[in-house]
């Protein structure tokens, strides 16, 4: 789990989108880290080709920046991916709730409002579906024969 780094964990805990303002306030902690990395590697690069550094302690010294940067990278994609996860998720949710609460909703069955709504179906078993909704709702359904 993401944690908040420890001088902005008060503002996350009273937000009122914790988890989202939490995860957006790390992203630019990464985004600012990832730049003083490049800083330093351009630094180092810098020193070596001016031939203040051996190659040895350049090659260890680049490797420990490269995997820091390799680290962050990955953790502010996973961030970006849960931000615009759980934002295309309240989206689906809004247009279902738009869906069924129109006047001319009555409740059956449509091809466009399956295709729209729902993301696949599991067989459970013979007398039982289950319905994964985009939204991410799971709704099951007995059959009836």
């Amino acid at each position: 789990m993401v944690r908040c780094i420890k001088h902005n964990k008060k503002s996350c805990a009273k937000a009122r989108h914790g988890r989202n303002e939490c995860d957006l306030e790390r992203i630019d902690v990464i985004d600012k880290r990832m730049e003083q990395l490049t800083e330093e590697r351009n630094t180092l690069i810098g020193l070596m080709t001016k031939g203040f550094l051996e190659p040895a302690l350049f090659s260890k010294e680049r490797n420990v920046l490269d995997s820091e940067m390799k680290n962050l990278t990955t953790e502010k994609t996973n961030l970006v991916m849960s931000f615009t996860s759980g934002t295309s998720q309240a989206d689906e949710v809004k247009a279902l709730l738009e869906y069924v609460s129109k006047d001319k909703f009555d409740g059956n069955y449509t091809d466009e409002a399956f295709e729209k709504y729902v993301e696949n179906i599991i067989v459970n078993s013979r007398d039982e579906l289950t319905f994964k909704l985009k939204c991410g709702l799971s709704l099951k359904e007995r059959v009836v024969r």
